[in-house]
């Protein structure tokens, strides 16, 4: 009992409601269908086809268009302006997929320099 309440007590704090951005965003089967199959054009490997969270916050940081509502920001400079350094600390850790996405951010755009860290490493064990 106790712990039934401890996940839903920790899905109504940091549930979709909360999160303000959906991991799954297409609703219905056809669309996501249609999202599958585009992804796996030209894909050789279809395990290495997924993108974290990460990628697509980062991308949109890198670009200039985060939601403040979502991503509040205090400093001299506006979200807008494209960032040259970026640090990102993972509580909780992060994974070797996500240092995959760090690394190939900081190889494709030249001017930003992307800083991964954590609490530990995932890995298998």
């Amino acid at each position: 009992p106790l712990s039934v309440q401890l996940v839903s007590a920790v899905v109504e704090y940091g549930g979709k409601r909360v999160r303000g951005s959906d991991l799954f965003s297409p609703k219905d089967a056809v669309a996501i269908t249609k999202q599958f199959l585009k992804g796996l054009k030209g894909v050789e490997n279809v395990y290495t086809q997924h993108q974290p969270l990460l990628q697509e916050t980062l991308d949109q940081l890198i670009k200039g268009k985060l939601k403040d509502s979502q991503y509040p920001y205090l400093g001299p400079n506006t979200l807008r302006d494209r960032p040259q350094d970026i640090i990102v600390f993972i509580i909780g850790g992060a994974t070797y997929e996500e240092a995959l996405t760090v690394y190939n951010l900081n190889r494709t755009n030249p001017g930003v320099r992307i800083v991964l860290g954590g609490t530990t490493i995932h890995n298998t064990k």
